[in-house]
């Protein structure tokens, strides 16, 4: 597929939304930009690809908002463009996302060229299997959904003592799970290092936050 793509742009960002919709338009593609989902599930264009950001403020996330265009519309292209390395780094407990959506973290986009080939992708195909920047399913970080509660809740200064009152557990099984993530994340566990600096540093890291 090599003509131009009717493209559906949803960011909340105004100077990201600018930036991008300028960015795809100067390749050929016709780009409609919309800040939010209710405006962009709104919009009656005939659009061949969706790309969403994942946290488009209060209300619906993008993931939210690419199951709605999907019902909708079952053969649009799907792509999650977002600084964070896995979407539950964003919002607790949300949806996985909709079969052959794309995710895309923005720190992995070096030019404008691997995102037009994703659309392509998406389009020519919108229920493939797609691989994701850490070739994990889904765009997700290998670490378990209370793994990455308990790395939020370090990332606020919480200590472990506090996390795991909170938790209804004891602070050594607190501390047993830290060690867990630093193992996964590959983060040095040694005298000559401050843990809780590393994992504050590594969870600002995978929210975009560098």
């Amino acid at each position: 597929m090599t003509s131009p793509l009717n493209v559906l742009l949803v960011e909340d960002h105004g100077f990201t939304r600018v930036t991008v919709q300028g960015a795809l338009a100067s390749r050929g593609f016709i780009v409609r930009a919309h800040a939010s989902p209710r405006e962009a599930l709104a919009d009656t264009t005939d659009f061949q690809v969706a790309i969403l950001d994942l946290d488009l403020g209060v209300g619906p996330t993008g993931i939210d908002l690419a199951h709605a265009l999907r019902r909708d519309r079952p053969q649009i292209g799907l792509i999650l463009l977002t600084s964070y390395a896995d979407p539950r780094l964003a919002v607790a407990g949300l949806p996985a996302l909709p079969p052959g959506c794309a995710y895309i973290c923005k720190e992995n986009v070096a030019d404008l060229s691997s995102l037009m080939e994703a659309a392509f992708a998406v389009a020519r195909a919108p229920f493939a299997p797609r691989s994701t920047p850490l070739r994990l399913a889904e765009g997700r970080i290998p670490l378990t959904d209370v793994q990455i509660e308990v790395l939020a809740a370090v990332a606020t200064g919480a200590t472990s003592a506090q996390i795991a009152k909170e938790r209804g557990v004891t602070s050594g099984a607190i501390e047993q799970t830290l060690a867990r993530i630093c193992e996964r994340l590959n983060i040095p566990r040694d005298e000559g290092t401050n843990q809780r600096i590393l994992l504050v540093r590594e969870y600002h890291r995978l929210c975009g936050n560098t």
